[in-house]
């Protein structure tokens, strides 16, 4: 595996806005070839301000041009936030967003209240765009009291599945809990009720779940940033296998290596990668790939895409809390791969990155197999 190319989709120094920290970013590739990466805008990585805006390139990601500056972020008169937003090309050609709203009305600061262990109210929504993504209409609520954790997949031609999570925070009843869900639907526009990818578990904590399609074994494929809340620690990715009709999943197994949130890629020929986010020592995002359906990966052969100037990532040290770790999410200076196979077998990726915490840009690489 070797880069050819990479780039800038937005170089927020190069805008005369406040706006200048990039995350959450996403790739979705049109049926006429069009590329459309979505990334969240800010002042800061967990600043009220933020919204989502949307890019497009027509030319293999060489070039990018912004076409949606962000979406309506009052939702039911709260003021809020668009923190992220998935794509799909509908059957009739609109496009499909599923955005993930959070609750702005207590203003600036940490997403998380360390002293109650709560999240602010989170929900996703749905809207619809008729002139390839520059306006949006018809919002409604896809699903409430749920973070919105990785791109829509589809279903042959079977459908549409959004990808969710949930959390409660501990309390003198109850311990923390996560669990991770998907939500199915037939149009893209009905959504049936969410059923269970990881049941809720008070141990571990499987988040950003990434599913994708394989085109060989026609089956999904699930992996996981994985976390032991007991541990207060990360450990090794883990990964699952469903099935597209039943909507049932394997319980998730080892990858073998440490990592946070990995977006699975698998090809035609039956190997599968995964373009995962090593934040541990050094920091960097990287490519590996298994020719078994993810029992080994190949590290020897893993690829570098892109490489931290610093040394180590705050609250990824051996002894970190749960509060420090959830304090240091704000400062990460890279992460959110996404990935797109290309016609000639090539991969497109995108990711955000920056030489701090305060000026994060998103980036492009295309790598040959």
């Amino acid at each position: 595996m070797q880069i050819v190319a990479r780039g800038l989709v937005f170089d927020p120094a190069r805008v005369e806005d406040a706006l200048q920290v990039c995350s959450f970013t996403s790739l979705l590739q049109l049926r006429d070839g069009t590329f459309l990466v979505s990334c969240r805008r800010g002042t800061a990585k967990d600043s009220a301000d933020g919204n989502t805006a949307i890019f497009q390139s027509t030319d293999q990601g060489a070039t990018w041009s912004e076409i949606s500056s962000g979406f309506e972020t009052q939702f039911e008169g709260i003021p809020g936030e668009v923190r992220s937003a998935e794509l799909a090309e509908l059957d009739d050609g609109r496009l499909l967003a599923v955005l993930g709203w959070v609750d702005r009305a207590g203003g600036d600061g940490v997403l998380r209240d360390s002293e109650s262990d709560m999240l602010p109210a989170m929900h996703l929504l749905q809207e619809y765009s008729s002139d390839g993504g520059q306006s949006w209409s018809g919002r409604r609520v896809l699903q409430r009291h749920s973070v919105l954790s990785g791109p829509i997949v589809r279903l042959d031609d079977r459908g549409w599945l959004v990808t969710s999570e949930y959390s409660h925070g501990a309390n003198e009843a109850t311990s923390r809990c996560h669990a991770a869900y998907a939500h199915f639907s037939r149009d893209g526009e009905v959504f049936e009720p969410a059923v269970d990818v990881v049941p809720g578990n008070s141990q571990i904590f499987y988040y950003d779940q990434r599913q994708r399609c394989c085109p060989h074994s026609e089956r999904l494929v699930s992996m996981f940033w994985t976390y032991d809340i007991h541990a207060e620690a990360d450990i090794e990715m883990h990964m699952a296998w469903g099935d597209p009709k039943s909507l049932v999943w394997s319980s998730p197994t080892s990858m073998g290596v440490k990592g946070q949130i990995a977006m699975p890629i698998p090809l035609s020929d039956g190997r599968l990668l995964a373009f995962y986010v090593h934040r541990h020592a050094p920091g960097s995002l990287r490519l590996m790939v298994s020719t078994d359906q993810g029992v080994t990966w190949n590290r020897k052969t893993e690829l570098i895409v892109y490489e931290s100037a610093g040394t180590v990532e705050q609250g990824t040290a051996a002894q970190t809390t749960y509060d420090e770790f959830w304090d240091a999410m704000g400062t990460w200076s890279f992460g959110h791969p996404s990935a797109a196979v290309l016609e000639d077998g090539s991969l497109l990726l995108v990711f955000y990155a920056g030489p701090h915490e305060s000026s994060l840009s998103v980036h492009w690489a295309r790598v040959e197999l």
